[in-house]
């Protein structure tokens, strides 16, 4: 029963649904331009099918309330509404169409420019170290120098200093 009261609590909670949100960040910044296009296609696929849906349905529904109406002149108004479901319908088209030619294309001329890009002046070369090796320790150029001596000796004579205790 205790069990169950810790992983009821609300820190807990919290604590996996934050955990879910930074695993969930993560995976989205992971993405690769390529996959970024393809869910790009995906989601214009899926507007432009719900639009066609829209359309048709659309039609239908007019259709018939303007048989029902009569030969009232309000009755054509109500046959042309079915054009709204044009527009979910080509939004998905351009999407569709972005996704399939232009993001493409940004694709391909993003690549080449990481082809052509010079290679940067401390990039690995297999088999090396990026970092230049330090000299051993034995082989320093300052081993014979302290971290006190040089400053210390350089002094000519002591400096009194004046404390604030010795104003009593």
């Amino acid at each position: 029963m205790a069990e169950e009261q810790e992983t009821n609590s609300p820190a807990s909670w919290e604590q996996v649904a934050l955990e879910e949100y930074q695993e969930d960040r993560d995976r989205k910044k992971k993405k690769t331009p390529e996959e970024k296009r393809l869910n790009e296609i995906k989601g214009g696929v899926i507007t432009a099918s719900v639009g066609l849906g829209l359309l048709v349905f659309f039609s239908f529904l007019f259709e018939a309330i303007a048989n029902m109406m009569g030969p009232d002149p309000a009755a054509n108004i109500v046959r042309s509404l079915w054009a709204v479901g044009l527009v979910p319908f080509l939004v998905g088209l351009g999407i569709t169409f972005n996704g399939l030619v232009v993001s493409k294309k940004i694709v391909q001329l993003n690549r080449q420019e990481e082809r052509s890009a010079p290679q940067p002046l401390f990039s690995a070369v297999p088999g090396t170290s990026p970092v230049p090796q330090l000299p051993e320790a034995a082989q320093s150029p300052i081993a014979d120098y302290s971290i006190t001596e040089p400053t210390t000796t350089k002094l000519r004579e002591p400096v009194p200093v004046s404390s604030p205790r010795d104003t009593n």
